[in-house]
């Protein structure tokens, strides 16, 4: 019996150590944010998908609130936000619009794949170049793939581009078309087919304009954020921001 004592506790306490390591790498992979709130005007809403809970962000506490993957962001009548995803790619998202955010960072921001289910309403997007990454944008009619353009997407599935490229896919016939500079791409209601075309600079113009008060006054700042990869081992990305300027 005490042989068998003396053999089993090298094991439990093998186990004990073995889970705490396996919840430690859990826990800074939970805690890895793929974006942060930067900028908003209220009211603008997170939905965290594990907790289930609803935070109203206030401009004096939640600047800088991080989104992880599966987290919700809605704005509501005259509300605008700014996301800043860790790759520094920026998302401008207009009043009465819903996003999903889901992603994963890797070893550093610019090791990490985006997708953005656009459940309603409309975003602006400058994508940083992705390399061998994936950003996406779906609705339920269109996705957009993207590797590094300025370009504005619907939960209608139309689709602008100011410049850059994006592939767009209707979802359910797999039609895809490819927009460059001032043009557009409107995917039908059904998700089958793809009407598109070239832009005036006026309309180009216009599209753009509502997005602009994010825009203005602002301060460029630096911030770190600090993680653990998958292997354990400390990480730390540092991105710029921009804060308004003080009158």
């Amino acid at each position: 019996m005490k042989r068998l004592f003396t053999l089993l506790v090298p094991v439990a306490v093998a186990f004990i150590l073995i889970g705490m390591v396996a919840a430690d790498i859990a826990y800074y992979k939970a805690e890895r944010p793929i974006a942060i709130v930067r900028r908003f005007k209220p009211e603008v809403v997170v939905q965290n998908m594990d907790e289930g809970k609803k935070i109203s962000l206030d401009p004096k506490e939640n600047i800088g609130e991080k989104l992880f993957s599966g987290d919700t962001l809605s704005t509501f009548d005259d509300a605008f936000a700014l996301v800043l995803f860790m790759d520094k790619s920026v998302a401008k998202v207009k009043p009465n619009s819903v996003l999903v955010i889901n992603g994963e960072v890797g070893s550093s921001s610019k090791s990490m794949s985006t997708r953005i289910n656009l459940q309603n309403g409309e975003i602006f997007l400058n994508v940083e170049p992705q390399g061998g990454n994936d950003f996406e944008v779906a609705t339920s009619r269109s996705l957009a793939s993207v590797k590094g353009t300025d370009f504005g997407n619907s939960h209608e599935g139309y689709v602008w581009v100011q410049n850059g490229q994006v592939d767009v896919t209707a979802i359910n016939s797999g039609q895809t078309v490819s927009l460059f500079n001032k043009m557009f791409a409107r995917v039908d209601e059904n998700g089958n087919e793809i009407n598109s075309g070239t832009l005036s600079d006026e309309e180009l113009q216009q599209l753009g304009q509502d997005y602009n008060e994010l825009e203005n006054d602002l301060i460029k700042k630096e911030l770190k954020f600090r993680f653990r990869d998958e292997n354990g081992q400390l990480r730390e990305i540092t991105i710029d921001v921009f804060e308004e300027g003080q009158n």
